[in-house]
């Protein structure tokens, strides 16, 4: 079901490695969000969707621009240039309190979008540069495999990291009282989040090639 050969080339098994870390920020921060919103500021369904919506649309203009800029600059440049939006946002969430103004929250949420939106074009194309043409459908398949996989393991990590935060606060989300102490605890799993978009800038490096080096 997967050639494995494919991870012999070094440029595409960082490339591997950044899509894992992406997809586990991608959906752990898409399931932290609502819960930040909700259970941490105390909004309504409708005013967490409100927030959320200059995002979406945000995370759809850069992507489209990305496709474009991706043929024309290194990929090493573009998506470690998403990550450490994306971490940088992470970590501004970690900044916000219950009174907060939901157009901070949102700002920051923008600003991680705008993150994932110049990550996904270029990590794909550079990713699979490397790769001779008959392995193309293979890396293509591994890349949106690793990608999910590491969504699927982003969610489960956060709940847990969420968990381990709320029980060393004495608190849980279902509590009617102490919600600066619930939103400590969301804002510190931010900050894990953080971290590990950090992380992933180490690999994104890796990425760049001898003719980028060379320029």
């Amino acid at each position: 079901l997967m050639n494995l050969s494919v991870f012999g080339h070094r440029a595409f098994a960082m490339g591997s490695l950044v899509a894992f870390i992406y997809g586990a920020g991608l959906f752990g921060s898409t399931y932290l969000l609502p819960l930040y919103m909700q259970q941490g500021m105390g909004w309504s369904a409708s005013y967490t969707g409100t927030a959320l919506l200059p995002a979406g649309l945000m995370l759809a203009i850069t992507i489209a621009l990305t496709g474009r800029l991706a043929d024309r600059h290194p990929t090493y440049l573009l998506v470690s240039s998403g990550l450490a939006l994306l971490a940088l946002s992470f970590m501004f969430m970690a900044t916000l309190h219950v009174e907060s103004s939901m157009w901070w929250l949102s700002a920051w949420v923008i600003l991680g979008r705008i993150g994932l939106g110049l990550i996904l074009p270029s990590l794909n194309s550079g990713s699979l540069r490397s790769l001779a043409r008959p392995l193309i459908p293979q890396g293509s398949s591994v890349i949106n495999f690793m990608r999910m996989l590491g969504g699927a393991a982003g969610v489960s990590v956060c709940a847990i990291v969420l968990q381990w935060r709320l029980a060393e606060h004495g608190v849980s989300l279902t509590s009617n009282d102490q919600a600066a102490l619930r939103l400590m605890a969301l804002n510190e799993t931010f900050v894990f989040l953080a971290l590990l978009m950090a992380l992933a800038l180490l690999a994104a490096w890796q990425l760049k090639t001898p003719q980028d080096e060379a320029e």
